[in-house]
């Protein structure tokens, strides 16, 4: 059973897709092919990030003076000692001071601070710096991921699909999200900026600004198996099929959350009886051999009749 091609509700660009699936599965019939737009939601996000940074040789000498020397030496007598101007010294000191690993009194003595010395028996310093990155909340996919850069804003000229389904974010508001709940999603996005195995963590994680709607372009196909004399919503964006986006929109019709008449604008009495081609045994009576076909005329209509 299909439909006539002339009643078949399909987008015009759609047509060849359409044809395509047909041809490529036998057992199926495209009764309706129509795009849509949704609204996917962009978060601007600033994310610290701290890893792992040995120590040089000069900063390393530095620290173990402070550590063995008894007295503890000034940042003089460490570049006497070791033949450098003291600039190079204080420079290197400088930047141990910022990581709150070196103190340096007035007259240029140095002391471990309270955590240098953990620092030092681990040969590196823990730095930090600050990266932009954007989290992107698709509704319709249910997922929560994170990019380094924005997606760009488009005008779609398309039916809005949220005015016929409830899309409903998978996180609400992600200010409202844990730090230890946004670094596996952070991780699972393959930015490599959360990889704790190497000691790469992020630290911090602050929105910087407000949301904005991105819009999405994504392809509804209905779906006739005239085996199974069901029929199915599948969801594609191009040629990729969504596979959680098609549950989700199945599960919303069998709940009838979701009419099939709004989604596909099918008529009630748009599918036609073709030949059964059943195989059945010439030993069957006549009788027998309608019924199959009644059958799946039967389980058709009330299919329909339910969905739209």
């Amino acid at each position: 059973m299909f439909l006539a091609s002339s009643t078949k509700e399909i987008d015009s660009n759609l047509s060849s897709l359409a044809a395509q699936i047909e041809q490529q599965n036998p057992g199926l019939s495209v009764l309706a092919a129509r795009q849509f737009r949704f609204a996917i939601r962009q978060t601007p996000l600033e994310v610290a990030i701290s890893e792992p940074r040995e120590f040089n040789v000069l900063e390393e000498f530095i620290l173990r003076a402070g550590v063995e020397f008894e007295p503890a030496p000034t940042l003089k007598e460490l570049a006497d000692l070791l033949g450098l101007d003291e600039i190079f010294v204080k420079t290197a000191a400088t930047n141990l001071v910022s990581l709150e690993i070196l103190d340096v009194s007035e007259n240029g003595k140095i002391a471990i601070a309270p955590q240098g010395r953990d620092f030092f028996e681990k040969g590196a310093v823990s730095r930090s710096q600050i990266q932009s990155i954007y989290a992107i909340s698709d509704p319709l996919n249910q997922t929560l991921t994170f990019k380094f850069d924005a997606l760009v804003a488009e005008s779609v000229n398309l039916p809005d699909l949220a005015d016929l389904v409830s899309l409903e974010h998978k996180i609400s508001d992600i200010a409202n999200l844990s730090l230890a709940e946004i670094q596996p999603l952070i991780q699972a996005s393959g930015l490599g900026i959360y990889a704790p195995a190497n000691g790469k963590i992020v630290s911090a994680c602050d929105v910087i600004g407000d949301d904005l709607d991105i819009w999405q372009t994504v392809s509804i196909f209905l779906l006739l198996d005239a085996i199974e004399s069901k029929t199915t919503i599948q969801v594609r964006q191009g040629k990729q099929i969504l596979e959680t986006a098609s549950n989700l929109l199945n599960e919303l019709e069998s709940q009838q959350k979701l009419s099939l008449n709004d989604l596909c604008k099918l008529p009630e009495d748009a599918i036609l009886p073709e030949p059964e081609i059943i195989p059945v045994p010439k030993t069957q009576k006549s009788a027998s051999k309608k019924k199959p076909k009644e059958t799946i005329r039967s389980g058709l209509k009330s299919s329909l009749r339910t969905g739209l």
